[in-house]
């Protein structure tokens, strides 16, 4: 499992060879942003504790690079990034969902923009 640092890095080189600078931005701050949010929502989900090894956060760069930001609240996605096995409570995946759609729409407020993907 990799880390924030490193999703958002990955991210950065991504959005620079696709897109040039705005990409970078662009894109490296979708996926740290979606790592964040499901972080937060899974967090909030199973009462707290570490959880940051339970999230793939490969999974959530790629589905961000590919759909933008909106991706973090789809069902499958969270699925496949998340592993349940690795949290030390069960996952109700609709509270996720649920956390995570509050999560986005907050950052969306703040940001005034819907979707931070690259691709325009």
């Amino acid at each position: 499992m990799i880390g924030a640092y490193t999703i958002g890095k990955k991210a950065v080189k991504f959005g620079y060879k696709r897109y040039g600078v705005p990409g970078a931005i662009a894109t490296g701050g979708a996926a740290l942003a979606g790592y964040l949010i499901v972080r937060r929502a899974l967090k909030s989900a199973t009462n707290g504790g570490n959880v940051d090894s339970a999230i793939d956060a490969g999974e959530i760069q790629s589905a961000v690079e590919e759909k933008g930001l909106g991706a973090v609240t789809d069902t499958g996605t969270l699925e496949r990034a998340i592993n349940e096995e690795e949290v030390s409570s069960a996952v109700d995946m609709d509270d996720v969902q649920s956390s995570a759609e509050e999560e986005t729409d907050e950052f969306a407020d703040s940001t005034g923009d819907g979707d931070s993907s690259a691709e325009s």
